[in-house]
């Protein structure tokens, strides 16, 4: 008995129910072999989130597709002078309610099963710590707060800021993130999260990484074996190059990960007193890797002027302006500084307001300008310190463009 009591015969369909599914679940399987590594406990429940997704597309592209090339086999025109049109049909109510109702059903199911694995992932953590995010053209900005440790310069917390986001196994994270330019998109493929920065407002994710950057094991945390930092969100001709320019590494250990934060902190409280070598600690801090290429530091940015040499061409930029002047001032006010040929999107480090993503004490000014007027053919640094620090107590005037 291969037919039912409507005359159905439900033998094929039973064939054509499991191919769809076997082939679902064959898809489901095979796909996810082509994924980063999960990194994070949340990679884990969204790869299966994930894989119940495909195995019912993978299913209905199986069965839509059979169905298109079984239509097209099936009810060619056998006469090639045929020009007649095909018989009317009036559709059939069980096939309609059928095809309503099951669809209905599975997008019923794949909703509550999201918003659980959403609430999971958005779900605040005990103990977690916060990092707070700026994006911008083209780099990323990461905030670190001791939040025990007073800065005697600023009567606060120590803060400090790096283009890369640190972190250690098992470290519940949670990060306050905003753009300041346009919108970005903050992502990280191994670690399966994504959430938008947007222009004036703060947005948060959560994840707990569970895989060392480490992969060697032995102590050494390269940038090869770091996770790169994507930008999902194009945000202009530097976009593509945001992922060479921040990655997120994560220690193996909490103490590895307290003793370079102990690093950090004490760099701050205690620089270098020799302002060049300040300077080059400090400037990698910044996010200007992005757009500038340095040798000396490795960045290969193109957005920017290329800052190779940029202490013999300083005192030639602009009409008046020794080489000091001239970094100070192309810093604090970079829109005044134009160099033909690039447009106006470096952000402008102002003094006043620590708060601010843009904000650049003026030691730190100084400490940079003196390291980049060493950026001379010879070695030798362009400036003098007092007239450094003169430029950076000046009030900029200058508004014309600056040569090349």
């Amino acid at each position: 008995m291969n037919r039912s009591s409507s005359g159905i015969n439900i033998v094929p369909i039973l064939i054509v129910a499991v191919v769809c599914i076997g082939g679902g679940l064959l898809i489901s399987t095979l796909t996810p072999t082509l994924f980063p590594v999960q990194a994070s406990s949340q990679a884990q429940q969204i790869d299966t989130l994930f894989q119940l997704m495909l195995a019912i597309g993978g299913g209905l592209f199986l069965l839509v597709q059979g169905l298109i090339y079984y239509a097209a086999f099936r009810f060619r025109v056998k006469d090639e002078n045929d020009r007649s049109d095909g018989p009317p049909i009036h559709g059939n109510n069980t096939l309609e309610i059928v095809w309503t109702a099951i669809p209905a059903v599975v997008v019923v199911i794949l909703v509550i099963y999201s918003y659980s694995v959403w609430v999971s992932i958005e779900t605040p953590q005990q103990n977690e710590t916060t990092v707070e995010v700026v994006g911008r053209r083209f780099a990323w900005t990461f905030t670190y707060t001791a939040e025990d440790i007073i800065d005697p310069q600023t009567n606060a917390p120590v803060r400090f800021n790096d283009p890369n986001l640190y972190t250690y196994v098992n470290e519940a994270l949670r990060l306050q993130m905003t753009a300041t330019d346009v919108n970005h998109a903050f992502w990280v493929p191994q670690m399966r999260i994504k959430q938008d920065l947007l222009v004036g407002r703060i947005t948060e994710m959560r994840f707990t990484p569970i895989l060392s950057t480490d992969t060697n094991g032995d102590g050494i945390y390269e940038m090869a074996e770091a996770f790169p930092l994507r930008c999902a969100e194009l945000c202009g001709d530097g976009h593509g190059a945001m992922g060479l320019v921040s990655h997120v590494y994560v220690f193996g250990s909490r103490e590895e990960y307290d003793n370079w934060f102990a690093q950090r902190v004490n760099l701050v409280l205690n620089p270098p007193e020799d302002p060049v070598a300040r300077g080059a600690q400090i400037l990698p801090t910044y996010p200007c890797s992005g757009c500038h290429v340095l040798t000396s530091l490795g960045w290969t940015g193109q957005s920017g002027p290329n800052l190779n040499g940029i202490g013999d061409r300083a005192s030639r930029r602009v009409a008046g302006d020794s080489a000091e002047e001239y970094i100070v001032h192309s810093i604090r006010h970079p829109l005044r500084y134009l160099v033909p040929g690039y447009a106006g999107i470096m952000p402008q480090f102002i003094e006043d307001d620590p708060s601010n993503a843009n904000y650049m004490s003026d030691a730190d000014l100084i400490a940079i300008t003196a390291y980049l007027c060493t950026q001379t053919a010879s070695g030798d640094s362009a400036c003098d310190i007092s007239t450094i620090e003169e430029a950076a107590a000046e009030e900029v005037t200058t508004s014309g463009m600056a040569s090349q």
